[in-house]
């Protein structure tokens, strides 16, 4: 009985013992890592971890190289900008050398040359604009010319009432300065020139310019007369300097038609013109 309680009372010795050792271990593992913690926090006084330390030790390295590269930078566009800035001189003095040159060289002046005409004389521009769909292509005449010109400009238009009535709101509606517009009534004029032999495609209004001078008023000097399907791709005071070319016994300026269709030898049996010869194109021809 004696020895049965000499035994319980070591195997209750050995239970606390085991307790306490158990109980022991989770304290001393939290004195190594409070431990550890400070050995690692020890190097810094930020109280950063190694790991954040070595971070902010890289985003310096990183801002140290970014520095130095604008350096670098900025010291190649200050050389480049110098580069340019000599090449931009030289190539400057080279050019004046060569204009110096080439202006040394021309010993000749041009005797051919025509004075510019002044940009106070008007212009004067007759249309014959009447028949079939007449008025819509000389829009497009109208604003070819008034693209380019630099001079006023008086168009003087041998109509009829439906071509005219077009006309004048088109003029009033555009109402463009410099532009001076005169009608003539193509009626009036129509039976002077029905009775000529004609197969052109414009049919008798083709004809109405063979009796401009009776259209138009005496103090008319001199005019340019132009085809509804003519489209300017200059000024029409080029075509105006011919004027200068002419001698007191001249007073048409017009130039042979190019055209094979007057011939009649586009086809067989084509016979469109009964006059002989390419003739002149009236197309577009100066009249004093």
């Amino acid at each position: 009985m004696h020895v049965g309680a000499r035994a319980a009372c070591r195997m209750r010795k050995r239970r606390v013992v085991v307790f306490s050792v158990a109980c022991c271990l989770p304290a001393l593992f939290l004195l190594y890592l409070a431990s550890s913690d400070e050995d690692m926090g020890a190097d810094n006084f930020l109280g950063f971890t190694r790991r954040e330390a070595k971070l902010a030790e890289r985003v310096r390295e990183v801002e140290e190289q970014n520095q130095l590269l604008r350096r670098q930078l900025s010291i190649s566009q200050n050389h480049l900008l110098s580069v340019m800035s000599e090449s931009q001189n030289d190539s400057q003095t080279l050019g004046a050398k060569e204009e110096d040159s080439s202006s040394s060289q021309r010993t000749v002046p041009c005797l051919n040359q025509e004075p510019e005409v002044p940009k106070c004389e008007v212009i004067h521009i007759a249309i014959v604009c009447a028949g079939y769909n007449s008025s819509r292509s000389v829009v497009t005449l109208i604003k070819s010319i008034l693209f380019y010109r630099k001079n006023p400009l008086h168009f003087h238009f041998i109509a009829d009432s439906v071509a005219q009535l077009i006309l004048q709101t088109l003029v009033s509606t555009w109402n463009v300065p410099g532009v001076d517009v005169s009608f003539y009534l193509a009626d009036n004029l129509q039976t002077e020139v029905s009775w000529i032999p004609n197969k052109h495609y414009s049919g008798v209004y083709g004809l109405m310019k063979l009796v401009l001078p009776r259209a138009l008023p005496d103090t008319l000097e001199k005019v340019i007369v132009l085809d509804t399907d003519v489209t300017f791709a200059t000024d029409i005071a080029e075509l105006w300097r011919i004027f200068r070319k002419l001698s007191a016994k001249q007073a048409i300026g017009l130039v042979e038609n190019q055209s094979d269709w007057y011939l009649g030898k586009l086809w067989k049996n084509h016979r469109p013109w009964p006059a002989l010869g390419r003739g002149f194109n009236t197309g577009s021809y100066s009249f004093i």
